[in-house]
């Protein structure tokens, strides 16, 4: 079962806006994000050990971006998420996503 994502009009707007503050950067849409909580592969770091507030991160592959993505979000006090921000995944966290779960304990 695929977790949901909430976005308030502010975050969603930040993430889509990524572009305008990074040239040749990609703007991410809310509705990628929540194909990234439904990905089987997903890698959710809970709590984000990078998080100075305790947020999460999550990691997974949109198909309708056509690429791996972090989420950033937080769990209110009833454990729902909201969106803090996305953006496509580089460096580690996509080394991260592509080495997946390798403990044995799927096999």
């Amino acid at each position: 079962m695929t977790e949901r994502l909430w976005w308030d009009p502010e975050s969603s707007a930040y993430i889509q806006s990524r572009p305008q503050r990074y040239p040749g950067g990609a703007g991410v849409e809310p509705e990628w994000t929540q194909e990234v909580m439904a990905d089987a592969d997903l890698l959710a770091l809970e709590p984000d050990p990078k998080s100075r507030i305790g947020a999460s991160r999550f990691i997974g592959y949109s198909p309708s971006a056509g690429r791996v993505l972090v989420v950033i979000a937080y769990r209110d006090l009833d454990g729902d998420l909201h969106g803090v921000n996305a953006w496509p995944a580089t460096g580690a966290d996509r080394r991260l996503y592509e080495q997946g779960d390798d403990d044995g304990a799927g096999d």
